[in-house]
């Protein structure tokens, strides 16, 4: 086995860590002290981390300037319609519903993956359709 396949094979096992301990380190601080805004960003570094763990990001050099302007355009539009979906389940859970301890923490979580899950599929299907497209453009 060459030098560099061996390192490569640390550096995609070293990043894969590292996105693990973010994802656990914030499902923990979460569950204990509640949801906080920094949680958002510890998450897009946990994946980042494993996109370079599995060579994702290496397909976006075959991406043109459009292309990938539209992926920016989604995800800035996904994380809008996100945070302003949990805005509002936060000011219904908080002012409407009143609920407190517990209750409240398990509503919060909840309520943010229900108002992640179907974003995060719209965007994922975006990112596919354009990977697709330029894998089939580019066999011809």
């Amino acid at each position: 086995m060459r030098l560099s396949s061996l390192s490569n094979q640390r550096a995609k096992k070293l990043f894969n860590i590292i996105g693990w301990t973010l994802l656990i380190a914030v499902g923990l601080s979460w569950a204990i002290t509640g949801y906080s805004n920094w949680y958002s960003a510890s998450i897009l570094l946990s994946y980042l981390s494993f996109s370079i763990s599995d060579n994702s990001l290496k397909r976006i050099k075959q991406l043109t300037a459009p292309q990938i302007i539209l992926i920016l355009s989604a995800f800035i539009l996904s994380v809008a319609i996100v945070l302003s979906l949990i805005q509002i389940a936060n000011n219904i859970i908080n002012n409407t519903l009143q609920l407190t301890g517990t209750a409240k923490t398990v509503s919060t979580i909840i309520a943010i993956i229900i108002c992640l899950y179907p974003i995060k599929l719209i965007f994922g299907y975006i990112v596919y359709k354009i990977f697709t497209t330029n894998e089939q453009n580019k066999e011809l």
